[in-house]
């Protein structure tokens, strides 16, 4: 099983992993095409899939841990999932 795919796995988790960076989350969704646009400022930003800039999702960066909340995470995957691409 590749680095991707087991990346996809554990974010699709149910529940989702307590343990969950958001260096991992940047790379996910670089394998799924999108992109962090923090020009919002801060922390916060959307997550702009670069074949289809309509598609975006909001989320901030947790600090100081850096460890992804739970709510986060599943309105990400429930997105994915509207668009097809989970």
């Amino acid at each position: 099983m590749s680095k991707e795919q087991k990346r996809k796995d554990r974010l699709t988790k149910t529940p989702p992993p307590k343990d969950f960076r958001w260096e991992e989350l940047v790379s996910v969704m670089n394998d799924f095409g999108f992109e962090f646009d923090s020009s919002s400022g801060g922390s916060h930003g959307h997550f702009v899939l670069k074949s289809d800039k309509d598609k975006t999702i909001s989320s901030y960066r947790p600090h100081p841990s850096g460890i992804m909340y739970s709510i986060q995470l599943k309105e990400i995957v429930k997105k994915l999932k509207e668009w097809g691409m989970l």
